[in-house]
């Protein structure tokens, strides 16, 4: 097997077991939402490969370390372990849904903040988590 083969493989397992998808409302254009991908390790060895590869930024507390992906990255990371997961392919071909919708022109503004809504509703029965009450009232409102 390949090196990033194996990377591949080895990463779809991180975000299987502990990886998470979440929407953050955007703070820059105030009527949007994106994309908030973590995934955790218990050492910075574990994830300095993924960083390396997707980028992203590492945080650190006392127990785990954390790897955040936003936006375009959080995307691409997706298109690319979405063929290696086990568990999560369903939930990751629904956040990528959102980008079809956000990143299209065949809708103006209003529309697709109410496709937008839409999609973020279809996640509430899987493990793709609303994120802040900001998201939940970007939904509601």
């Amino acid at each position: 097997m390949e090196e990033k083969q194996a990377l591949l493989f080895y990463t779809a397992g991180l975000f299987d077991s502990g990886g998470k998808i979440s929407f953050r409302k955007d703070q820059r254009s105030k009527t949007s939402i994106y994309l908030h991908i973590t995934l955790k390790a218990k050492s910075q060895d574990a994830l300095k490969p993924i960083k390396e590869t997707f980028g992203g930024s590492l945080r650190k507390n006392r127990k785990k370390v954390y790897l955040t992906l936003t936006h375009k990255k959080a995307r691409d990371f997706l298109k690319t372990i979405k063929d290696y997961t086990v568990s999560s392919r369903e939930e990751i071909e629904n956040a990528l849904k959102l980008f079809e919708v956000k990143f299209s022109n065949q809708f103006e503004k209003e529309r697709r903040k109410k496709v937008l809504k839409d999609v973020v509703k279809e996640f509430k029965n899987t493990k793709v988590k609303h994120g802040r009450s900001s998201v939940r009232k970007f939904v509601e409102g």
